[in-house]
Formats: structure tokens, sequence, C-alpha cells
């Protein structure tokens, strides 16, 4: 059967229609795509893991990024530390269980993890080499800039590395180890499985892995201790201000 004249023009424009559809449809996809890339970041961000990964994640990942830029010795700590710090302040809402208690037990562990981790040097392989050197020939021509470096570096290591690494090591993963829906569990709650893989992942993360081990293990012994988080950080943070004062003292800049 022949079609008509109209039918023959509908045919057309049904065709036409299907064929613009056709060209559209990579387009139309393109751009879903990326409003669904756009709203799985929002998701991110909504995480309630989120606030106690980015930060340490972002550290890490400068760190990891200054081993292969020559000369970065000078500014990756700084720019490491501010980035943290940031992320810190933007997600403050979030950490709850951080609540500061002055503790002479966390001073003390504080100490004990310092002695152990000096008293530890020479008797095992390390990880790798640190590549440190004195800030007084690092900023070598610059005006203050030792004192400015040395500054910052104190300032990162007492403050900002024991709140980022307690919240990721102590807060989340101790806790995600146990359950994935990890708001639900106690903070200080044992496992077995989630105390060995958090004390071998945190002595990992250190040159000093050994060492880091031992003061992952009594960092958390103080959490199930306390059930405090403010305890680990400031035990944490007496352990560094210990390795920085005695590292100014001795000129051993390898510990940093």
């Amino acid at each position: 059967m022949i079609p008509r004249p109209a039918d023959a023009i509908t045919d057309c424009s049904l065709l036409s229609v299907s064929t613009t559809r056709i060209v559209l449809h990579p387009e139309f996809h393109a751009f879903a795509n990326l409003f669904n890339l756009i709203m799985n970041i929002s998701n991110v961000f909504r995480h309630p893991a989120t606030p106690y990964v980015a930060p340490f994640a972002t550290f890490l990942v400068l760190t990891e990024i200054g081993r292969w830029i020559p000369g970065s010795l000078l500014w990756i700590y700084p720019v490491k530390t501010i980035f943290a710090g940031v992320l810190l302040a933007w997600f403050r809402r979030a950490y709850f269980e951080v609540k500061f208690v002055f503790s002479w037990l966390a001073i003390a562990v504080g100490l004990g993890v310092f002695i152990l981790w000096i008293g530890m040097e020479g008797y095992y392989p390390l990880l790798a080499k640190s590549k440190s050197i004195s800030p007084y020939d690092l900023v070598e021509g610059i005006w203050y800039g030792a004192k400015v470096w040395i500054g910052i570096r104190l300032f990162g290591a007492v403050v900002i590395v024991p709140i980022m690494e307690e919240l990721f090591w102590r807060s989340f993963l101790l806790r995600y180890l146990i359950n994935t829906n990890f708001k639900q569990v106690t903070l200080g709650a044992f496992s077995w499985s989630s105390l060995l893989w958090t004390v071998l992942l945190f002595g990992l993360e250190h040159h000093r892995w050994l060492a880091g081990m031992g003061a992952g293990f009594l960092y958390t012994l103080l959490l199930y201790r306390t059930k405090r988080l403010s305890a680990c950080i400031l035990a944490h943070a007496i352990t560094n201000l210990a390795l920085g004062i005695y590292v100014l003292l001795t000129q051993q800049w390898e510990y940093w």
C-alpha cells in the first residue's frame, strides 16, 4: 500500500524527532552523569565518616606528594598543617566526643610513649630513613625563617596531629571495625580485631613502625580505661611535645 502524502509527512516528522533524540541522547547523559557526580561528592561530604577521614587523608596525601617534589621540605609541613587544620575547624561541630578533661594518666602515658620512642631506637629496622634536615640549613638566609618553621612544626605536631590522628584512629577506625555504622558504637568499645588492626596500621603509618605500634597500643589502652578521646589527644600531644623538645635540645632532626 502506497502511503498518502499526509502519512508520509507524519512518518518523516516522527523520524526527525527520533533522530533528534538520538543526537541529543549522549549530551543528556553527559549532563546527567555530571549532575550525579556532583550529588555523589555532596553525599561524601555529608557522610558521617568524612569529618574523621578527610583531615587525616589530606595530611597523608600531601605528605606523600612532598616526597616526590624536590625542595618540598621547606613548605610541605606548613601546607599540610594548614589544610588539616582548616578541615578540622570546618567539621568541628561533628566532634561531639571531644570534650577536654585534664588527666594525669594521659600525661604519664604520653611521657611513657616518648621514652619508648627514643629508647627503642637502633634495636629494629626502620621502614624508611628520615629526610629531615636542620631547619637552620633548610631556611638559610630567610629572616627568622628557622624560628618560624620550628614554631609551625611544633604547632602541627602538638595541636593538629594529635587531634587529627586520634579522631581517625581511636574515634573512627576503632569503632568502624566493630560496626560500619560506627556512630552506634560506644567510644572505647573493645574487640580484639579492631584493637589489633588499629595498632598494626597505626604503627605502619610511621617510619619507626615498632615504636608506633607500641604507641598505638598504649593510646588505645588509655581510651579503654578512660572512655575519653580527650585523654588520647592529650597523651599524644605530650608525646609529640616531649619529642619536639628533645629534637631541639639534641639537634637530632631525624626524629622530625
